[in-house]
């Protein structure tokens, strides 16, 4: 038996470890093994990538040498590296497992090897089984198989097939796969007779069960029934009140109510007898006027009475007080105009004091002595400047690890349409690296 990629399993597995990771575990039928799951999640992710490398280069090597070995089984090296992937990408088909690309390129390799001898083994027919669970169009992939007798000596062809048809609602098809399975004595042949068996008992379960019984109408609440009591009244049923035999008809659980009933207002029964009066501590509320006397003031009368304005009392004062003495100390002095005589009195006003400035520009008679370049000859043209250009310092050598070139590649798209990944390609036609040829009798 193979080594498992990971050479130090865990004697005991801790089961957190699975719970956390368990929403990324495809189940398989056959189960998958604890002690592969456990290492696969506990080892850091870059020992688990150069692990899972080295294992994938040592299965790819493997199958080459099978296949240009006439010695050598390639059907079982395919078969060894396809359980491998499955085990150890517990995730399922992804970009990193290639699992899809694997099983379109083994299927179709081992087709026609060596003459086609593995198209009767039982493992090729479970390659293309599992090749055809991951595509959409997996009745393409039964009838390819069909029409190249691949698999067609086994029962499992044939049961795999009616299960995809009796799936789809194709019970009549899927009917005569398995008489033809029968008729071609697929072995085992017992074990698909019995699938036979219950597929009949299925159809005719399903063909003698009643079909549902369509779904009533929803009954209207009781409340809203209409009494024949209440026929009698006017157009909004209004015409008398209801007695209490009515309430009961209304509001209790077994009366007989028709539909379409108006709504009936309940009136309390006690309510027709007179009660005696209580005695009330406030026999009189008053009026509202009454009732708001905290907010309007008290009316007086204003005969002999003196208003005040103490706004016009302030301004009084204040003007007094600016019109005062010169000893008065207030600062603000009113303007007055001057009379005739006082304008020939006032004293001319000082002039302005100027403040001379030093002149911004030289005087008319500084001579202006130009630059003049010591290198350059007496009486020559000026020499050009010395310009030093700039100069990079010389780079120094790195001692970091280059960075490798990115390994995904840019998409292409033609005519506005995005080209499809392999993988995708392949799970909408799993048939597109076959000629049309060999897949004419097989297209949907």
């Amino acid at each position: 038996m193979e080594q498992d990629v990971f050479m130090e399993s865990p004697p005991i597995v801790d089961i957190e470890v699975l719970e956390a990771a368990k929403e990324n575990i495809q189940p398989l039928a056959s189960g998958r093994r604890v002690t592969t799951l456990s290492a696969i999640l506990t080892t850091p992710h870059a020992q688990r990538d150069a692990q899972l490398n080295s294992a994938r280069k040592r299965h790819r090597m493997n199958v080459e040498v099978a296949l240009q070995d006439e010695d050598d089984d390639p059907l079982e090296a395919y078969v060894r590296f396809v359980n491998w992937t499955v085990e150890n990408y517990p995730q399922g088909q992804s970009a990193e497992s290639g699992l899809l690309e694997l099983l379109e390129e083994a299927t179709r390799v081992l087709k026609d090897d060596r003459g086609g001898i593995w198209k009767g083994e039982l493992k090729y027919l479970k390659l293309w089984v599992l090749y055809a669970s991951f595509v959409e169009k997996q009745t393409m992939i039964y009838r390819f198989l069909l029409a190249n007798d691949i698999g067609t000596n086994h029962a499992l062809l044939y049961e795999e097939y009616a299960a995809i048809l009796e799936r789809q609602v194709r019970k009549s098809d899927a009917d005569s796969v398995f008489l033809l399975g029968i008729a071609r004595q697929a072995q085992p042949l017992d074990h698909l007779q019995s699938k036979h068996t219950e597929f009949q008992k299925r159809m005719m379960s399903s063909l003698a069960m009643p079909p549902p019984p369509a779904p009533e109408p929803s009954t209207r609440r009781i409340a809203l029934g209409m009494t024949a009591s209440s026929t009698s009244s006017g157009p909004l049923g209004l015409g008398r009140a209801p007695s209490s035999s009515s309430q009961s008809e209304v509001f209790g659980s077994g009366s007989r109510t028709i539909s379409n009933s108006r709504l009936q207002i309940f009136v309390d029964p006690t309510g027709s007898e007179p009660q005696e009066e209580s005695p009330m501590s406030y026999p009189d509320i008053g009026t509202r006027k009454s009732r708001v006397k905290e907010n309007v003031p008290e009316v007086q009368k204003a005969a002999g009475t003196t208003l005040k304005n103490v706004g016009r009392a302030r301004r009084i004062a204040s003007g007094s007080s600016a019109l005062g003495t010169a000893g008065s100390t207030c600062k603000i002095i009113p303007y007055r105009d001057p009379g005739p005589g006082e304008l020939a009195e006032e004293e001319p006003a000082p002039a302005p004091v100027t403040t001379k400035l030093p002149p911004k520009t030289p005087a008319r008679n500084v001579t202006v002595v130009p630059f003049r370049d010591p290198e350059c000859p007496e009486g020559g043209a000026p020499c050009t400047p010395r310009f030093t250009p700039f100069r990079d310092e010389t780079p120094s050598t790195s001692t970091g690890l280059v960075a490798p070139e990115t390994v995904m590649k840019p998409k292409v798209a033609g005519k506005g349409i995005a080209v499809l990944s392999e993988a995708e390609a392949l799970r909408k036609d799993p048939l597109k690296n076959y000629s049309a040829d060999e897949c004419h009798l097989v297209d949907d």
